[in-house]
Parts: C-alpha cells; structure tokens; sequence
C-alpha cells in the first residue's frame, strides 16, 4: 500500500482541515439589466436587427384635410375649427 502512496504523492495536493480553508472567492455573478424582464408595457425586443429588417423611410407628414405637408390636421389653417377649439369642421370636397 505504501508503494501506491509514493506512486500518487506527487499528483494531488492535499485539501487540508476546512477551518484552514481560504474564505470564499467565487466571482460575483451581475446580470444584464437591458436582458432582464421589464413591467407594464409592450416588451422591448432584442433580436439584432439587419438590413431586411430596417423600414423605408415615410415622407414628411401631410395634413388630411388640405394635403399640405407643413402641419397636420389638427394645426390646418384652412380647416376653421382647429385653433378655436370649437366643433365646427369645414369639410373641403
């Protein structure tokens, strides 16, 4: 028995007692915050986005009223209800 000893004496080290031990150097584990699940709302993707994926430009936005593209319907100067907050609403045929 004493042979097999000598013939693994230099392979293992010994532990030792668990009081001698050194304290506890695991590395800390951090996770991403941008991966983790969020709350309310619609869930932000994180797929990599390619060329397939990206959109055509839009045009400039256009009022629905006159087709101008300076301002939206809401600011339309031709439309006589929009800056006085009233209802009145000139439909342009």
């Amino acid at each position: 028995m004493d042979e097999i000893r000598k013939i693994y004496q230099h392979e293992f080290v010994p532990v030792g007692h668990p009081s001698k031990w050194s304290a506890d150097t695991e590395p800390q584990l951090i996770s991403n915050s941008a991966l983790r699940r969020g709350g309310k709302g619609r869930p932000k993707s994180t797929r990599y986005l390619n060329e397939m994926d990206i959109r055509q430009m839009r045009g400039p936005r256009q009022c629905n009223f006159c087709r101008e593209e300076s301002h939206s319907r809401s600011r339309c100067p031709h439309c006589l209800g929009s800056s006085s907050g009233g209802t009145t609403i000139i439909v342009k045929r």
